[in-house]
């Protein structure tokens, strides 16, 4: 196989992992678990695998059917290796973004040999050859497993899978980066900040900020703050910012708007300007929104924030509503 076909398959490999993640993105009232920082119960495992192992299926049929049609046989050729390069530039992105504590290993192995598998197969008996590719329905043995195939599923999909895996890789995730942060930044933290539920607050905010936008990312955003000269959100906390500030830099600024938001919102509790059934939980999710808006930033903050307090400050007499 020559060097474009390789590039050219790689490509399409790449292309396929963005299409999965945004199907995956625009999926999850259907049950699509995507790696994420917070323990979820996996309530659809037959969609899942579905999803994950059959749609690099349907890819290399759509795309190979394209390229058979502008005539370009050749880039067809062992085309199961593009599910290959899927899956290698899927791994390679994990890492280099921190998220290998997050993955189960055992059941990524199981999902990227069943694509392997699965494509090989489908190269080797349809796409190989041009005209098999439209699906053959013309005998009542292929609808009798179409059926049977359908009721599997919605019988399988219907099976919840055990959280303690996944809540066990999420707390090891969080102890680790947490541990990291403490390492690298908790002398400035401490040194700005007196109670523990609003450190609390900031490493929640630095967990959920390095997940979102893993250094890789970041640097992206560095290098197109140099290019454009617009301010951007920059360094591990993702302080706004016009002017270049590195991780050490977006903290401390990061700091002290929290610590001002954290000033005022007590004063007008004080003054009477929230209200008598002002809460504890409108205090967390002002304070969250502060930082930055939306309501899903919000309560994925108020999530990390209960769960690190209850993991590094369990016996804390701090409070943030003072009297």
């Amino acid at each position: 196989m020559d060097f474009e076909t390789i590039i050219i398959q790689f490509g399409l490999g790449v292309l396929l992992f963005f299409i999965i993640n945004w199907i995956g993105k625009h999926s999850y009232s259907i049950g699509y678990m995507s790696i994420s920082v917070f323990a979820k119960v996996e309530e659809a495992p037959a969609f899942n695998f579905l999803i994950r192992v059959l749609t690099p299926v349907v890819y290399l049929f759509i795309s190979a059917s394209i390229l058979y049609s502008l005539k370009l046989d050749k880039y067809v050729n062992q085309f199961y290796l593009v599910s290959v390069y899927y899956i290698v530039f899927r791994l390679i992105f994990n890492l280099l973004t921190g998220r290998g504590l997050l993955l189960n290993w055992y059941s990524q192995l199981f999902y990227w040999i069943s694509i392997i598998l699965v494509s090989y197969f489908a190269y080797k008996k349809l796409i190989i050859h041009r005209e098999n590719l439209l699906p053959d329905f013309t005998t009542v043995a292929n609808e009798l497993w179409i059926v049977i195939l359908i009721f599997l599923f919605h019988i399988t999909n219907n099976v919840q899978i055990s959280s303690k895996g996944t809540i066990r890789r999420k707390e090891k995730y969080l102890t680790t980066m947490v541990i990291s942060f403490k390492r690298k930044y908790a002398n400035l933290i401490d040194e700005k900040v007196s109670n523990e539920q609003i450190k609390g607050l900031i490493y929640s905010i630095l967990v959920v900020e390095n997940f979102n936008r893993p250094k890789v990312a970041r640097w992206v955003e560095y290098l197109r703050f140099f290019i454009t000269k617009r301010p951007h959100t920059l360094g591990v906390m993702q302080f706004y910012s016009s002017t270049y500030i590195n991780d050490f830099e977006s903290i401390n600024l990061g700091i002290d708007k929290i610590n001002l938001a954290y000033r005022k919102i007590n004063l007008e509790l004080n003054n009477g300007q929230k209200g008598k059934y002002y809460s504890d939980w409108n205090f967390r999710d002002e304070l969250a929104g502060t930082y930055n808006s939306g309501a899903m930033y919000s309560e994925e903050i108020q999530e990390m924030w209960r769960e690190i307090m209850d993991l590094f400050y369990p016996n804390t007499e701090d409070v943030l509503i003072k009297k």
